[in-house]
């Protein structure tokens, strides 16, 4: 009978499709348990996810209510969570629990999701919870519209749809009032560089007397760009200024100080460029005539370029001229006055090419305490938030390597040729000015200040990555909308400004 038994064993050992069988039936537990748990769970993550948002949704309402006992607060938080979280959802929820803790309103809800798969383990439901915190502080903004007018947004309707869609986020802003209190704004146009206004020129940090050297690099020491537009007939300082040099000046929004010549912004003068009968440039506005030079031969583009004695009573032409790249409308500073606001979206004008850079220098220097502008409350204040929408249609673009012996188009960093766009060719201009940017950007988020970038039907993939990452955040960040899509944008962006933010 042993003997039997044995054969037996071994033709089982040698049926390899009955070892399969067991061996499946036995796997096919666990596998169909661990499906079970995993659609189990999932179901649970649904229910948290509704739940969260019900609890935001609750906070969100009582935070911006006033007039009302905590005992009432609490009644509408549980009215606006049951609103949001529908007694048809899955699993069962308690009551929300609701604390005020100082300025902050504190949420939370727990609820068990039935199980179905994981009842076979004994485990008749999966615990889930919620939890929500605000503040109730006032949130009050202080806000610069960074905007690109450069001569590219003349075209296709595009400054039509920006002033449109940015005067009806200023209404929303301003929710029906002609003046607040919780509320600045200020609009910063740009171009190639940025204007400050033509009554800021005896303020203390323009550098009217040359100390700096950049207020005097296109020419030679002692020259003084304010004596040059003296000399001009038809022309007066419309308020552009350059940017300084420097690790400590260039790209920061540091307190100008008198005594350090270097921190002053020197009043902007784009240089009559040479004849075309030396060469041809972008900005020759009026004659050259002898250069100062007795021999011809002498009368070399730099030489000309720089001579000053051509200006005396001199006419510029039409369309060029010393503010050459310089945008005519100047900065408004915050404001607390809707009509301000609008008024000056409503006189920005196309002209000139494009410096991103300098446009959010001057949106940061708005929102900075310090001069040059001085209406902006202090970085570490927490009742107000500062924050920049920056606007832009196009890559930065100064023409680099062209434009003669400038290798660039006048600009608030200058002529490529003096060297602050990179190598003096003017070659790496754009990408140096992608650089400045990246620094800038960073250098503003540092200071707390929240940042909204629209590539305004920007097709160039630097650009778009670069104003993806100057965003604060990801969503932040709007790509290339149309006109018709522009208005819906700033009207998100107004919402986000507008509510209370979560804490947690």
């Amino acid at each position: 009978m042993l003997k039997a038994l044995g054969w037996r064993a071994q033709g089982f050992a040698r049926n390899t499709r009955a070892n399969v069988a067991v061996l499946f039936g036995l796997a096919i537990i666990p596998i169909v348990l661990g499906v079970g748990v995993a659609i189990d769970y999932g179901r649970a993550l649904i229910v948290r996810e509704r739940m969260a948002s019900a609890a935001d949704a609750a906070a969100l309402a009582i935070g911006s209510w006033t007039g009302l006992t905590e005992a009432e607060l609490k009644t509408k938080a549980q009215q606006y969570f049951n609103a949001n979280y529908p007694s048809n959802s899955l699993g069962t929820v308690g009551t929300l629990n609701v604390r005020f803790q100082g300025d902050n309103v504190l949420v939370d809800v727990s609820g068990s999701v039935p199980t179905t798969f994981m009842r076979l383990a004994n485990i008749n439901s999966v615990d889930v919870g919620s939890s929500a915190v605000i503040s109730k502080k006032e949130r009050n903004i202080e806000l610069a519209l960074v905007l690109d007018t450069t001569g590219s947004m003349g075209q296709g309707g595009k400054m039509s749809a920006l002033q449109s869609a940015a005067k009806t986020m200023v209404k929303d802003l301003f929710a029906g009032q002609a003046t607040s209190d919780t509320l600045k704004i200020a609009v910063v146009p740009f171009a190639a560089a940025v204007n400050v206004g033509s009554d800021k020129k005896d303020e203390s940090w323009i550098d009217k007397n040359a100390k700096s050297q950049i207020a005097y690099e296109d020419f030679k020491s002692g020259v003084k760009v304010f004596d040059l537009y003296n000399n001009l007939k038809n022309r007066s300082w419309q308020g552009c200024v350059r940017e300084r040099e420097g690790t400590d000046y260039e790209l920061t929004d540091a307190t100008p100080d008198a005594s350090t010549p270097a921190s002053l912004f020197a009043p902007y003068f784009a240089p009559d460029e040479p004849d075309s009968n030396i060469g041809s440039y972008a900005n020759s506005y009026i004659s050259d005539g002898d250069c100062g030079q007795s021999k011809s031969k002498n009368r070399t583009a730099d030489r000309c370029q720089r001579y000053t004695g051509k200006y005396a009573n001199a006419n510029a032409s039409s369309g060029k001229g010393p503010e050459y790249n310089c945008p005519p409308s100047a900065i408004t500073d915050l404001t607390n006055k809707q009509s301000d606001v609008t008024s000056a979206i409503d006189n920005l004008q196309p002209a000139g090419s494009t410096v991103i850079p300098a446009g959010l220098l001057w949106g940061w220097r708005v929102l900075s305490p310090t001069a040059p502008f001085t209406a902006a409350k202090p970085y570490d204040d927490e009742k107000w938030v500062k924050a920049i929408v920056l606007l832009t249609d196009g890559q930065n673009d100064v023409g680099g390597g062209s434009n003669g012996h400038d290798k660039s188009y006048y600009n608030a960093f200058g002529f490529a040729a003096e060297g602050h766009l990179g190598n003096t060719n003017g070659n790496n201009a754009e990408s140096t000015l992608e650089s400045k940017m990246s620094t800038v950007c960073t250098a503003i988020k540092a200071k707390g200040i929240l940042v909204y970038t629209i590539g305004f039907q920007v097709t160039d993939s630097t650009t778009k990555n670069l104003l993806k990452n100057c965003a604060t955040q990801s969503d932040m960040y709007y790509n290339s909308p149309s006109n018709s899509q522009l208005a819906s944008i700033f009207k998100d962006i107004a919402q986000g400004l507008s509510d209370l933010r979560i804490a947690e």
